[in-house]
């Protein structure tokens, strides 16, 4: 039977139910009422933890936002959107293992194709930071023969960048940005891949389109500082590695906050 329909039957049956309570007796109507709301609420009370953890995660309050999806998780039933961004958390704090568990779990049970892909993108991120990268590649490559959106074509020219050919993950990067120019982690990964070839023009206009779009995380001011530097642009350099110095490093970095100091004091000691 169709969920909506199954839906639909079951709320006229408790329609129906509630109906001939309030015949019976008034009091034996209400209460019935009083309870279905509590049974609602009792079951609903996942979703409510998801609201708290995703709130929190806006924050950068990540802990926090794990503790209330592992809530979530923990109350049956647990919607399936909710499981995979348990597991999420779990790779955002540091704990890929039991994100693949979770999501293995998730993949064994569900029939859902939308959560299926979503899983498999988060299993391929969990691989990756396990240091199984090849597991990753080889997980989102499976969900980019079925599945072609923003998200798979950022992660996976991300994973083909730092772990492949750098001119065929360029080809690849290119044909996320005919897909979807507009998106900061396509911006990224093409800008990056033009940097590490050495294209160095070809990385500052990427640079350019990316930083308009105010990216949250310091990698890409780091890099489009390193790119100036080349073309000679120190005092912009100077500028954009400042900018770095004053952001959080993403979860998935290859890129130390070492790594971004020390090119500051080499940018400074230039000027």
């Amino acid at each position: 039977m169709k969920p909506l329909i199954k839906l639909a039957l079951t709320g006229a049956a408790l329609v129906l139910i509630v109906f001939i309570a309030f015949r019976l007796h008034p009091l034996l109507g209400w209460g019935l009422v009083i309870i279905l709301i509590g049974v609602m609420v009792y079951a609903s009370r996942s979703n409510y933890y998801a609201i708290r953890g995703s709130t929190a995660f806006a924050a950068d309050q990540f802990e926090q936002a794990l503790a209330w999806y592992r809530k979530a998780y923990a109350s049956k039933p647990c919607p399936e959107k909710h499981q995979v961004g348990y597991a999420y958390m779990l790779m955002r704090t540091g704990d890929p293992e039991q994100a693949v568990a979770v999501l293995q779990k998730l993949l064994s049970r569900t029939a859902n194709h939308e959560i299926r892909m979503q899983a498999r993108c988060n299993l391929a991120t969990a691989y990756w930071l396990q240091g199984k990268r090849d597991d990753g590649i080889k997980e989102l490559e499976g969900v980019f023969e079925q599945y072609k959106n923003t998200l798979v074509y950022g992660n996976l020219g991300y994973f083909k960048l730092m772990h492949g050919d750098l001119n065929e993950s360029l080809e690849f990067n290119l044909a996320a940005y005919a897909f979807n120019n507009d998106d900061k982690t396509i911006l990224d990964n093409c800008a990056l891949n033009y940097y590490m070839l050495g294209q160095m023009s070809e990385a500052e206009a990427m640079f350019e389109q990316l930083i308009s779009k105010s990216p949250k995380r310091a990698e890409p001011y780091y890099y489009y500082a390193l790119t100036l530097n080349k073309l000679g642009k120190k005092e912009e350099a100077a500028e954009q590695i400042k900018l770095a110095l004053s952001k959080d490093l993403s979860f998935l970095t290859t890129v130390t906050r070492l790594e971004i100091e020390e090119a500051a004091k080499e940018m400074d000691a230039e000027q």
